[in-house]
């Protein structure tokens, strides 16, 4: 037996009632219903989209540098339905869809002449019980440059050319369109042609934007810097799993969860970009592991930087709590330890950099297990400050070339270590040194000096502190012309800060 309470039978007649109401309200008898608003519900369909944006109208920028100079991606095949029978389809060039893009844009594109590659000739199958299928897709300038006018864009329509599904396309959606720019004019960190010596440089991400590293170009455009460091991801003690693993602070989580905004164009423009590691006042420090758990850290480092498309990391042995030598993951301070992790993290990502800032127990041992030489797991090593005042860094691992060193450090906050004047500047080319190092520049004192409370300079402005690469480059730095808000992608004229 069903019950139904009064309460809910009288709702239910309201409701009825009002339904029934507002139907009668919109019928018309005898007028022949409007069926235009179902057609296509019961067909099945195929649309095409990009699946590295999920879009159908993709902006690709291709760099002059190896890594960027090509777009690879899957083009997406997708059905409204699942398929009653294997299905076999052809995505390729549609040159004469060019026309009718232009038409309805009011644009004048020309079709991308450079080399497009697509997986298995564009031809994929699909089988039936299923609604979608990827084929892969390359765009890349190749040996046709100079067909290809710098900083022009260039269309490139892809479409459904054969199929045997007797499916239904659409023009809009059956078409992927990719309108394709050459950025290889765009000035890079090369300076190969002048000297050798590069630039490494760390922004402090809690207060600065990395993307500030664009506000320093030499009088011929090309960019000093040619390695920025994300100061500071951290290593920290997990009390529940036992382990190290790698934090992000917030403004760290930031910037790579926007890292196609915020660290995707400086690698564009050839600058390499590291993550800083450092302690966080606990347990776990970079030169306290375990050989197991420094592996096991080395392997998190890795997957990191291959997720974010980081060049690598930069060890910094600072703010660590002893280790409790209890734990088996942690064994007492050491370089032996440092150089473990070093060793492990360059195994564990070979093609990309290692470098250590010369502080602590970070630096010290030449081989690892006696037999692998830090050549083989150490790309740069960074002085401290005062280690390079009264001259350019010196303590050099037997075996390690000068290449692998910044000669001297700046600090461009609290004004410490020396200025690149012309005596270092010297010193670092005559004895063939490959870096120099900066830390902390703010757009706030590119020009003008820091000061403290009682007005006393206790930094020079940035700009007077990078007087003499003339003397590295043969080229003066540019004054500086833009500069970035933190979190903000958007460059603003220099002149406007503070404003």
């Amino acid at each position: 037996m069903i019950y139904i309470t009064k309460g809910w039978l009288i709702s239910a007649m309201i409701i009825g009632a009002g339904l029934f109401s507002a139907c009668e309200d919109g019928l018309e008898l005898g007028k022949t219903a409007d069926e235009s608003h179902y057609q296509g519900i019961y067909e099945n369909t195929l649309t095409l989209s990009d699946v590295r944006t999920n879009t159908q109208s993709i902006l690709v920028d291709l760099y002059k540098n190896e890594e960027h100079s090509t777009y690879t991606t899957d083009i997406r095949i997708e059905l409204k339905k699942v398929l009653s029978k294997d299905a076999s389809i052809k995505v390729s060039v549609d040159a004469d869809y060019l026309a009718v893009y232009n038409a309805e844009h009011d644009t004048d594109f020309e079709l991308y002449p450079g080399v497009v590659t697509l997986e298995g000739d564009g031809v994929v199958a699909i089988d039936a019980g299923l609604k979608s299928a990827k084929v892969g897709l390359s765009i890349a300038r190749g040996e046709v440059e100079d067909m290809i006018e710098k900083d022009k864009t260039y269309l490139l329509p892809l479409s459904i050319s054969e199929q045997n599904t007797g499916l239904e396309t659409n023009e809009t959606n059956s078409h992927c369109v990719y309108l394709i720019t050459d950025k290889s004019g765009v000035n890079d960190c090369d300076k190969s042609e002048n000297h050798s010596i590069k630039g490494f440089l760390f922004f402090e991400v809690n207060d600065v934007n990395p993307l500030n590293a664009f506000s320093f170009e030499l009088e011929n455009g090309k960019l000093l810097w040619d390695v920025v460091v994300l100061f500071a991801a951290n290593i920290n003690y997990d009390k529940v799993e036992g382990r190290p693993y790698l934090y992000f602070n917030p403004n760290v989580r930031y910037l790579l969860d926007n890292n196609e905004k915020f660290i995707q164009p400086l690698r564009q423009r050839g600058i390499k970009v590291l993550l800083g590691i450092l302690g966080n006042h606990d347990v776990a420090g970079v030169a306290q592991l375990s050989d197991v758990a420094a592996r096991d850290f080395a392997r998190e480092l890795a997957e990191i930087c291959r997720i974010y498309k980081l060049d690598g990391v930069n060890f910094d042995d600072e703010y660590s709590k002893d280790p409790d030598l209890s734990n088996p993951v942690f064994v007492e301070r050491s370089t032996k330890a440092a150089a473990r992790l070093c060793y492990e993290t360059k195994r564990c990502m070979p093609e990309k950099m290692v470098a250590v800032y010369a502080y602590g127990k970070m630096y010290g041992e030449s081989y690892v297990d006696n037999t692998h030489h830090a050549r083989e797991w150490m790309d740069v090593v960074v002085p401290d400050y005062p280690d390079t005042e009264n001259g350019v860094f010196n303590n050099i691992l037997p075996g390690l070339s000068l290449t692998h060193y910044a000669g001297i450090s700046m600090e461009f906050n609290d004004g410490r270590g020396p200025n690149l004047n012309s005596y270092f500047a010297k010193q670092l080319k005559n004895n063939g040194y490959g870096w120099f190092m900066g830390f902390a520049a703010n757009p706030l004192y590119y020009t003008k000096a820091k000061t403290n409370d009682k007005g006393e300079v206790v930094a020079q402005p940035i700009w007077d502190r990078l007087a003499n690469v003339t003397d590295l480059y043969g080229l003066g730095l540019k004054a500086p012309a833009i500069y970035y808000e933190k979190n903000d992608p958007t460059p603003y004229p220099y002149g406007m800060l503070g404003n």
